[in-house]
């Protein structure tokens, strides 16, 4: 390999995070320099032929196809495309990462779009192997997590801007000019705002400008490389946003917002909880609906708004055979601490299952997500410790098309990625983290430092009930405006932030110390008064 190209991986990886840190931690605290190294490493192993794009093999399905949508929408068709494939290394391989059996959040940039002008009215996300058979669990291959932006002028991230974000980062873009809109594991929830049927006036507007991009993390649990191809199925409606429709605006809710979505547990049994930061509404709009994202050991994520629980996602297991983990397949080493019952679907809220819909900048929003590994067993590393877990939600937003943040003016771009930059990780793929799927065995590379928790779960005493959705994180440190600035509605004004070309130079290394390791007590949640701004 061309030392030259050794480099450019290299310096690439040191604008992108890739090591787990605690929940709701303020930027200074987050361990920089060894999420770094970590990212680096990753690259490094996808250069040294560890996974990655590869070309189509032999009698592969088709990439495309069109087939008739179950949607009520006038107009609408369902069209499934096939990403990739991914060449995913198996569980005798162990990337530079310390992750057996792992394509560890590949950057996709290449990312073809289901049309080139239209409105997404339902989504979801697969695996599936060459011949277009269905890729679970219980053949060893897991959508471990994956993560859907779409960049151009207009689109600004809710809770990332104004932050360094690293996943935009990953995939060569900021939070000022693109947008995480859609996400899965591998429970793969089907994400429909158009469940209202015909009646249904709002979708996400796919424009002209607009291009797409994602981050992939796959596992596979087999002795052989695997190749497979990421699906996501679209049901659309062509052209122009129709008339009278508003447009969706998403919100991502992270326990570790704007950074790798993963956190230590703040224990190794029984029930504990993950606090988010707070959100405070920065667009006008209607809530539509929520979905969230647990490992397994999770129960359940409330959504709250100023404390009170306005979605509880909860997660159920093994509901077919297919999320199940044969016994017959574990091997020894990390394989042996793998859970047999996975996470086969989370909740969703939508309209009146949310009793507070509307956005008001008086009001927080946060996520606490509840984990019981007592009665749902974690994964567990070849150390036979608890794996990085996480909580996440995307919750849906109707609002007037051309709707933007409530923002002075846009800020610089964050971590060293200018908008509409080249891919960190242009010559050789990278990765930063966003969602996940459950929890996969993999062992931390020694010398980085896991954190703090502080701010992070406390012991659950009585985690409240309800009829509940997909578990939240909330994200933290969104860029949030005074309640009297008025929104933004000028879609035909591009945002002034998105440069002709890319920045030529590196920006300057982060810090080069790591935080100490974490205080063996959990704090308890910080009343909402008390978190850190989003």
């Amino acid at each position: 390999m061309k030392a030259a190209t050794i480099f450019s991986v290299l310096l690439a990886g040191a604008t992108v995070q890739a090591a787990t840190v605690p929940p709701t931690v303020r930027d200074k605290e987050v361990p920089w320099a060894a999420i770094q190294r970590r990212q680096a490493l990753g690259m490094l192993t996808t250069l040294l032929g560890k996974g990655g794009k590869v070309a189509d093999p032999p009698g592969a399905a088709p990439r495309k196809r069109v087939v008739e949508s179950p949607s009520k929408v006038a107009g609408a068709k369902r069209i499934v495309l096939r990403y990739g494939p991914y060449s995913v290394p198996n569980m005798n391989k162990t990337g530079l990462t310390g992750e057996p059996g792992a394509l560890w959040n590949y950057p996709d940039t290449s990312v073809t779009k289901p049309c080139t002008e239209c409105t997404i009215v339902a989504q979801q996300a697969g695996l599936e192997y060459p011949d277009g058979s269905n890729a679970n669990i219980n053949s060893g291959m897991w959508l471990h997590h994956m993560v859907h932006f779409t960049i151009g002028p207009g689109r600004q991230d809710a809770t990332c801007y104004g932050k360094r974000s690293l996943p935009h980062v990953d995939v060569g873009t900021s939070p000022s000019n693109s947008e995480r809109y859609f996400s899965s594991g591998n429970e793969r929830t089907f994400i429909n705002p158009d469940r209202g049927g015909a009646d249904t006036k709002f979708g996400y507007h796919i424009k002209t400008t607009d291009r797409m991009a994602f981050i992939v993390d796959l596992m596979n649990m087999n002795m052989e490389d695997k190749t497979v191809y990421m699906t996501m199925t679209y049901d659309i409606v062509d052209g122009p946003l129709p008339d009278g429709w508003r447009d969706l605006k998403p919100v991502w809710f992270d326990a570790n917002q704007c950074g790798t979505s993963e956190v230590h547990p703040p224990q190794q049994t029984g029930q504990f909880r993950l606090t988010s930061g707070a959100w405070t509404p920065n667009f006008e709009g209607e809530a539509l609906g929520v979905g969230g994202h647990l490992h397994d050991g999770g129960e359940t994520v409330e959504i709250q708004v100023n404390n009170e629980v306005n979605c509880d996602s909860r997660a159920k297991y093994a509901e077919t055979p297919e999320f199940q983990f044969k016994p017959a397949m574990k091997m020894p080493g990390a394989m042996m601490g793998v859970a047999t019952d996975h996470v086969s679907s989370m909740k969703t809220c939508f309209f009146e299952e949310l009793k507070i819909r509307k956005l008001d900048p008086s009001q927080k929003w946060r996520i606490q997500a509840l984990y019981n590994y007592d009665k749902f067993p974690g994964n567990k590393n070849a150390a036979g410790k608890q794996e990085e877990i996480m909580a996440i939600a995307i919750m849906y937003v109707a609002v007037k098309p051309g709707t933007l943040l409530n923002v002075a003016a846009a800020p610089p771009a964050a971590a060293g990625a200018a908008a509409g930059a080249a891919p960190a990780a242009a010559a050789a793929p990278a990765a930063a983290a966003g969602t996940g799927a459950s929890g996969r065995p993999r062992a931390f590379p020694k010398g980085l430092a896991k954190g703090s928790s502080k701010g992070s779960g406390q012991q659950s005493t009585g985690f409240p009930k309800g009829s509940g959705q997909q578990s939240p994180g909330l994200p933290k440190g969104s860029g949030q405006q005074s309640p009297a600035a008025p929104p933004v509605q000028s879609p035909a004004a591009p945002p002034a932030q998105v440069p002709a070309a890319p920045p030529k130079e590196v920006p300057a290394a982060p810090p080069k110390e790591v935080p100490a390791a974490p205080p063996k007590e959990v704090p308890a949640a910080p009343p909402m008064d008390d978190m850190p701004g989003m």
